[in-house]
């Protein structure tokens, strides 16, 4: 069973997400689980010790999934955790500050992903990341082969 923790103070964020890996059917096996704070990520982190986590950077406040990542990678078990920031934070780099994409790797995230998000290619970052083959059906209706 595959374990995915999607972390985001928005209800419908979780929704949206959790519904999309609706698109590999019933054989991949995912066990979705929603956290809405950073501090609910770290109960649940130690409970379910997820395979991913889709962490929203912006939650309780601008940097709660930030920190709550740095948080991640400090405790033993968890460094080498696969965690994709999924946000609408997207400025570029200005006035020697980094970009949202930097801050969000920087702080130990694996991937950056900007919402909205594209859902091809979120499905196929996850079918590589997990080793999972996308059904027919849904190649032919998003037009992938």
């Amino acid at each position: 069973m595959r374990k995915v923790l999607i972390a985001d103070d928005r209800q419908e964020n979780r929704y949206v997400l959790k519904n999309f890996f609706k698109l590999f059917g019933t054989s991949a096996e995912f066990d979705i689980v929603e956290a809405s704070s950073a501090e609910e990520v770290m109960n649940q982190l130690k409970e379910i010790q997820p395979d991913l986590i889709l962490m929203d950077i912006k939650m309780e406040t601008e940097t709660a999934g930030l920190d709550a990542v740095k948080q991640i990678r400090k405790t033993e078990p968890y460094k080498d955790l696969q965690i994709w920031a999924i946000t609408a934070q997207a400025m570029e780099a200005h006035d020697l500050e980094d970009s949202d994409k930097d801050k969000c790797l920087k702080a130990g995230c694996n991937d950056y992903i900007s919402k909205p998000f594209d859902p091809v290619d979120l499905l196929m970052k996850v079918a590589n990341f997990f080793s999972v083959e996308i059904p027919d059906n849904v190649k032919k209706k998003i037009g992938i082969s």
